[in-house]
């Protein structure tokens, strides 16, 4: 099958809610660190691109003993610019859709290929959703039609924003709000449920360590 040609793993923030002083990616989740996974679930996508910035040598060396071919993207003002900057610098000369990861996430691997499929062979942007779970979430609002038409700060709504998305034709600006606000006007857009559990705080962490076996057999 074809797959998506390019994809950006954004790694570059500084993850104080954790405490850990590491970056998030390389944290451990029954012995196998969150980028080596996400690797993984990108295995046949010919351009991965991994936006770095707090220690990021460590992550630089790290990913390059897993994935030699990974092209890093250098964000040097990682502790006063969001996830939106890390996204432009890594997408800026993309000139086709491309793959969208947070790089503090665990994702169920079978859920991940089947996002690929249908990215591959879609001419729209897929959102990505998860059944809410995290403190801070940006909900989303669906139709009957499974696409997402609003995300919201406070809803009633089972889905939130999971940080995975399949853009096409979407321009993200450096200087624009959240990730998801920029996606904002291209509503309503395909939803893709993913069961995966983002990594921002121990509590999040307890979760991932406890939920990583099931997802990922």
């Amino acid at each position: 099958m074809q797959y998506p040609k390019h994809a950006i793993v954004s790694c570059a923030g500084l993850g104080t809610r954790l405490g850990l002083d590491i970056p998030k990616c390389l944290l451990e989740i029954h012995g196998r660190t969150i980028i080596d996974r996400q690797l993984e679930l990108l295995k046949n996508i010919e351009d991965v691109r991994v936006v770095v910035g707090f220690k990021e040598q460590l992550v630089i060396e790290h990913v390059r003993t897993v994935r030699p071919d990974v092209v890093f993207v250098r964000n040097p003002d990682y502790a006063r610019t969001s996830n939106t900057y890390s996204l432009w610098l890594g997408s800026r000369f993309i000139k086709k859709p491309y793959v969208i990861l947070d790089g503090d996430l665990i994702v169920n691997p079978r859920h991940f290929s089947a996002f690929l499929r249908q990215a591959a062979s879609s001419k729209r942007s897929i959102v990505g959703i998860t059944r809410i779970k995290t403190e801070d979430a940006v909900f989303v609002q669906l139709n009957a039609q499974k696409q997402v038409v609003a995300f919201e700060r406070h809803s009633s709504s089972f889905a939130e924003w999971c940080g995975i998305a399949y853009l096409a034709g979407i321009t993200i600006e450096a200087k624009g709000d959240f990730v998801y606000r920029q996606i904002s006007p291209y509503l309503p857009l395909p939803a893709f449920e993913f069961d995966c559990y983002e990594v921002d705080t121990p509590q999040d962490l307890d979760l991932a360590n406890l939920k990583a076996q099931t997802i990922c057999l």
